[in-house]
């Protein structure tokens, strides 16, 4: 209901028509009277013969303010007016030559054309109010399904990861605690396994918090980011990692949070598809370039092949694309998965319809 409201806004509704049409005459007579009066009371015509085209300023402003119908009356009240009170003999009304028929054949079609003019661009402005409209209803939609599906994301990730650790934890802690009541000293494996369970747990917990607090990149930096996310790694899933990040990159925000997200869909698609047992991830800077690679030895894949995760894989070319960088994905089944983005450390994000035009 919300989303009617905003596209059927009071912007778009008109007062109602005898309102708008006396407002038009009043603005016409007004207009003519005051271009008469002003002609007449100093004595311009025939003194300057072409002072008639005066009327055309009036006719042609309401053209553009008011309408058609407006400066339609304004031209008729014009031709009126100029032959009655001001072009001789005075006080008298008919058109004796064709010269006389010049001067509101002119007013008509100035009025005419203008209003039709007008008109159309009023309509033109009034499409591409709605298209804005509509646009900006589509974006806050899309917003909207997009943190649906992040907070969905994120249900899913506490339940299969975090809510498990916790049932893990119990489980060992009564164990361990019944084995302190028979033999001591068979509580020490299950003590070590709730140990790193709880380490588990803690680092997911660090990561999934830092994705709720994105903003965390501006204060603790991409590094510390990924370091977050190599932990994870290495203590939950149990996954060899070699992390060679350097030192934090001078980048904008947005290009951090890119590359943090390219990142992060990469080592998601290792650990939900590869079957991998070691992962590389390394970030360096080459000259004014930034370069993220993530290799795996999993399963690998036939890249031209359709499979659930190259959709991750279009988000991170996508990603990548609106930063003006190139991706580029190397993989063979069994022999693993090399992932290779380049992106530049400065420069104006690249518009989406051009960043979906070089994918064609």
């Amino acid at each position: 209901m919300k989303q009617d409201e905003r596209i059927l806004s009071p912007e778009v509704i008109k007062e109602p028509g005898w309102r708008g049409y006396a407002s038009d005459s009043l603005l016409a007579i007004s207009g003519v009277a005051l271009v008469t009066g002003v002609i007449a009371a100093a004595h311009l015509y025939p003194r300057i013969p072409s002072i008639s085209l005066t009327y055309l300023l009036v006719i042609i402003t309401l053209a553009s303010a008011r309408g058609r119908y407006a400066a339609i009356l304004a031209a008729l009240l014009a031709s009126f007016s100029f032959d009655f009170f001001i072009a001789p003999p005075l006080y008298t009304f008919g058109f004796t030559r064709m010269e006389d028929l010049l001067d509101p054949l002119v007013f008509l079609a100035a009025a005419i054309l203008t209003g039709s003019l007008t008109s159309a661009l009023r309509r033109r402005v009034e499409q591409a109010k709605s298209r804005e409209r509509e646009t900006r209803l589509l974006s806050e939609q899309a917003q909207e399904l997009a943190c649906l599906q992040e907070r969905q994301r994120l249900a899913r990730e506490l339940h299969d990861s975090v809510s498990q650790t916790l049932y893990g934890i119990s489980l060992g802690a009564h164990t361990a605690r019944e084995a302190l009541e028979s033999d001591p000293g068979e509580a020490i494996a299950p003590l070590e396994y709730v140990i790193a369970l709880a380490e588990a747990g803690l680092a997911e917990m660090r990561a999934l918090i830092f994705e709720l607090r994105p903003e965390s990149l501006a204060t603790e930096g991409l590094i510390t980011a990924l370091t977050k996310q190599v932990v994870v790694l290495r203590t939950r899933y149990k996954l060899t990692v070699e992390a060679q990040l350097g030192e934090e990159p001078a980048l904008s925000l947005e290009r951090k949070h890119a590359l943090y997200r390219i990142a992060q869909e990469a080592l998601h698609n290792i650990v939900k598809h590869a079957q991998a047992s070691t992962v590389l991830l390394q970030l360096d800077r080459q000259d004014d370039e930034l370069v993220l690679e993530v290799r795996d030895d999993g399963r690998g894949f036939d890249p031209t092949v359709p499979f659930p995760g190259h959709l991750g894989l279009r988000s991170i070319q996508e990603r990548a694309a609106r930063l003006g960088g190139i991706c580029s994905i190397e993989s063979t089944p069994t022999q693993g998965t090399r992932l290779h983005v380049r992106i530049p450390a400065h420069g104006e994000p690249v518009p989406p319809e051009e960043v979906s035009e070089r994918q064609r």
